[in-house]
């Protein structure tokens, strides 16, 4: 999984965290989104009208017409291509428009925010909730299918799951700036020898 790439800002009266996106900038974003658009209308541009060695896709679709012996495949050929289709265009569209995470907390009040990534919108889902009611915060598993960890934020109503993907040197920062604030973070003893090994990764990277 991509790793969310976070501002993090810690006082002694506030923690303010912010994913700037899992693809870069913005511009990259944009730039990407464009690109898988020109693409899904050069595929279609391509199947469609282009003459090669066998039947293009709209000569497939002319002939596809039950009773014929190819007609299965001819089907099965054409739902896979728009599909494919569909994704190239829902991925380009999708960078196109605003995604992240957002959160805040302070001595009184935490509010977190977000856009999906499977959202097509551009509406901020926010919770906001009396510090006092964050029973706990820890860095665990927030995805159990696929062993992913976040920040997770256990309240008296329904527990946050955040900041998917975070990995340990970020997610200490944003604990070790609750904990500030007086919210009960679950201590992890395999916390230290992670963020060693996690910056050790990526020195070996630069």
């Amino acid at each position: 999984m991509l790793q969310p790439k976070c501002e993090i800002h810690v006082t002694a009266d506030s923690v303010d965290v912010a994913t700037k996106g899992l693809f870069g900038t913005r511009t990259s974003r944009l730039w990407f989104g464009c690109f898988m658009i020109a693409l899904m209308v050069c595929s279609v541009y391509l199947a469609l009208f282009h003459p090669g060695r066998g039947p293009n896709i709209g000569e497939m679709l002319a002939e596809t017409r039950p009773g014929r012996r190819d007609f299965a495949f001819n089907l099965i050929v054409l739902v896979y291509c728009a599909l494919i289709g569909l994704f190239l265009l829902a991925t380009g569209i999708r960078h196109l428009l605003p995604f992240g995470e957002r959160l805040h907390a302070d001595r009184s009040t935490l509010t977190w925010s977000r856009i999906s990534w499977l959202s097509f919108g551009n509406r901020w889902v926010t919770r906001t909730a009396p510090l006092s009611e964050v029973v706990r915060a820890s860095y665990a598993i927030v995805y159990k299918s696929k062993g992913i960890r976040g920040i997770l934020l256990e309240t008296y109503g329904e527990p946050l799951k955040t900041f998917w993907g975070i990995e340990t040197p970020e997610a200490n920062r944003i604990l070790r700036g609750l904990k500030a604030l007086g919210v009960n973070v679950q201590h992890d003893p395999e916390m230290r020898e992670a963020i060693r090994e996690t910056l050790r990764d990526r020195r070996a990277d630069l």
